[in-house]
């Protein structure tokens, strides 16, 4: 093993057996047993203790696992390599018959690979009174959403200290330039490259309002105040915060310190090239 490795976590989905037996698999090929640790993403927290001597982690499922991996990880920049057992794997870098070779690469270090760096985002909420009682962050979205309340949601919106509209909508969302292919691209948004720092403002099933996405610098601060009393929630990558929002919260995004770290293998031009393929698109030309 390179020297600059200390250990290697592996984080797999326990929903997906063969994700369970790759791990065990993987860790025998490479002789892992003695500098290795592995667990389930749901209990990923209960190895807290080993992440400060970890210099890669290898996650095992899709983008779900990666995303859930990241509410513990986030804080720590180690750099992950997620082999793809999901149905999409947007954000995942190995297929299953290449894991082996691919970490042993990484660690024999390999310069075929590259650091991708994917700016994050961070939402802190509010009382009307200024008094903050919540927050998450997000790879992909930041989402305000009416839940199963049939009421449209009112959601001023203010970028820079400027008021750009009153979305009247199921809701609002704050995209990263990862996650414009994802709900933002679902709900209308635009597909930013994954270089760009950029944010993506858009309301989810707008009426009579502007409900075009707007691109905004990745420097923008973004308030969302919650104007009427249509009961709203809250999620960052799909995790919900549990306090609902009530008339006079507001919401602040803007652009997190934490950056997602993913090991690659593929050109640095290769998003465009798979893009339509990740996305089940077919090209007839």
């Amino acid at each position: 093993m390179s020297t600059s490795i200390q250990q290697i976590g592996f984080v797999y989905n326990p929903q997906v057996t063969e994700a369970i037996e790759l791990c065990d698999s993987l860790i025998e090929q490479l002789q892992l047993r003695d500098c290795s640790w592995s667990s389930s993403a749901e209990k990923l927290v209960e190895k807290q203790q080993e992440f400060n001597s970890t210099s890669l982690i290898v996650i095992l499922g899709g983008d779900g696992t990666i995303l859930r991996t990241l509410r513990v990880l986030a804080f720590y920049k180690i750099p992950m390599l997620s082999i793809n057992l999901g149905r999409v794997g947007f954000m995942s870098e190995l297929e299953v018959d290449s894991a082996c070779a691919g970490i042993k690469k990484y660690m024999d270090g390999d310069s075929a690979h590259w650091i991708d760096e994917r700016t994050m985002i961070d939402a802190a909420v509010f009382h009307e009174n200024d008094e903050k009682y919540a927050g998450t962050f997000a790879l992909n979205e930041i989402v305000i959403s009416r839940g199963q309340n049939a009421r449209l949601l009112h959601v001023e919106a203010i970028v820079d200290s400027a008021k750009l509209t009153t979305y009247r909508a199921d809701g609002v969302l704050v995209s990263t330039a990862t996650g414009s292919t994802g709900y933002a691209m679902a709900a209308g948004g635009p597909i930013i490259t994954p270089k760009s720092t950029n944010m993506v403002l858009l309301p989810i099933a707008g009426h009579m309002c502007l409900d075009t996405g707007l691109v905004l610098s990745g420097e923008s601060k973004i308030r969302l105040n919650i104007l009427n009393d249509a009961q709203a929630f809250i999620s960052g990558d799909g995790f919900a915060v549990d306090q609902s929002l009530k008339p006079g919260d507001y919401v602040l995004i803007s652009r997190s310190i934490c950056k997602a770290s993913f090991v690659r293998f593929m050109p640095r031009e290769s998003f465009y090239s798979t893009l339509t393929s990740r996305l089940g698109i077919v090209d007839r030309s």
